[in-house]
């Protein structure tokens, strides 16, 4: 128990303990890596027992499907899809959820690109909660609004990480018949602050303020990252290896402690619907469009199941099986490995900042691997539609 212990890698910082206590005696305070941590007041705390009755680490449950129903999913409308970056189910199942006046929660950026859990009752402010984003969030008090919510006869729609839905889950402490959740396949979280460095070192790069961020846009033929800068022309890193803090991501530098333990990386999932992006789905449905992404489309439970009834008629499906989608989404059976060089990454950013991280740490060492990189890409003849991207391999393959 995190608690006794004070081990990271037993807390996933999921606030229930924080949310959970009748005296506001925990917060969520900021490790040196940017992780929260849940703190308790001794002055304040009466020893009610109910943050370690709560924390779903210590006591997780499994009570959805061994053998969930699997789907690959595109949403028929494709620009819609296109403003999604897994096919869109999520847009889906999020419109009717506000179509019958619920509200759907999410991770969403603010304008200082700090990444927090959102609600959204509105097809406009719903557009902030679509795309991936590789960082944790700060879930804050969410869950209480969620459960005023869930109490007030809405219908609330919580999307997060496999930990995130399992913290409101054993917070709430009890079942609703308008809940309904989706857990996402995650690889594991970095934090705001590693982040946020990656933001400044842009700027300094690029002599320019960033003003907006994705880590993936179909738009822009399904690139790693578009950073918007205030002045200047946007950047289009169209592979993760050109971008630091997508390649350490990739690489699972930087995840939080408990991601590589992770509790929720398994069946059955802690969501009434597993959402993902289909990896490899040309392997076993060679016909089926994956131009603007496809959803990997897990139903857990019979509430996810009635829900994709609701759905389904707004998007184009295919039944799949689960062991065919793992194949190429490992962490949806089990937690990313810690690679030896996580402590080195932190360590390096204490002593000599971001910049020299991004240099030693996050990018391919080997020059070679630039070279057989370049060569793919022109024998598979797409100079003319990512030069830069080529450029870009071709300078990292010499200097």
């Amino acid at each position: 128990m995190y608690f006794d212990s004070l081990e990271k890698n037993e807390c996933s910082g999921c606030t229930a303990c924080m949310n959970a206590c009748p005296k506001a005696a925990i917060t969520m305070q900021e490790d040196s890596e940017g992780f929260l941590y849940p703190h308790i007041d001794e002055n304040t705390c009466i020893h009610c027992g109910l943050c370690q009755k709560v924390c779903s680490w210590e006591h997780p449950q499994y009570n959805n499907s061994s053998e969930p129903l699997t789907l690959a999913s595109i949403l028929k409308d494709k620009a819609e899809r296109q403003r999604s970056t897994s096919g869109g189910v999520f847009y889906a199942i999020a419109k009717w959820i506000i179509e019958q006046n619920g509200v759907v929660y999410g991770a969403a950026f603010d304008e200082k690109l700090q990444l927090h859990h959102i609600s959204a009752d509105n097809l406009e402010d719903l557009q902030r909660l679509r795309g991936s984003k590789y960082i944790q969030s700060n879930l804050g008090h969410i869950f209480k609004e969620v459960r005023s919510q869930l109490e007030q006869g809405r219908w609330c729609y919580f999307t997060g990480t496999g930990c995130q839905v399992a913290g409101l889950k054993a917070y709430l402490h009890k079942d609703y018949e308008k809940l309904l959740c989706s857990d996402l396949v995650c690889h594991g979280v970095p934090s705001q602050k590693l982040f946020n460095e990656h933001i400044a070192y842009m700027e300094q790069k690029y002599h320019d303020n960033v003003v907006g961020y994705l880590f993936r846009d179909y738009k822009g033929g399904g690139v790693c990252e578009t950073i918007c800068f205030k002045d200047k022309e946007k950047v289009v890193n169209s592979s993760y290896e050109l971008s630091p803090f997508l390649y350490s991501f990739m690489c699972g530098y930087t995840y939080r402690y408990s991601c590589y333990g992770c509790k929720f990386a398994k069946i059955p999932r802690q969501g009434d619907i597993t959402l993902a992006d289909y990896w490899g789905v040309h392997h076993y449905l060679p016909k089926f469009d994956k131009s603007c992404g496809v959803s990997l489309v897990l139903l857990n439970s019979s509430k996810g199941v009635e829900m994709w009834e609701n759905v389904k008629q707004t998007c184009v499906f295919n039944a799949s099986k689960m062991e065919e989608a793992a194949v190429y989404n490992l962490n949806l059976l089990q937690s990313s490995k810690k690679p030896e060089i996580r402590e080195l990454v932190y360590d390096g950013l204490f002593k000599k900042g971001y910049p020299y991280i991004a240099k030693e740490f996050f990018r391919p060492s080997n020059k070679k691997y630039y070279w057989v990189k370049l060569k793919t890409n022109i024998v598979r003849m797409r100079i003319l539609r990512y030069p830069l991207y080529l450029y870009r391999l071709l300078k990292n393959a010499i200097v």
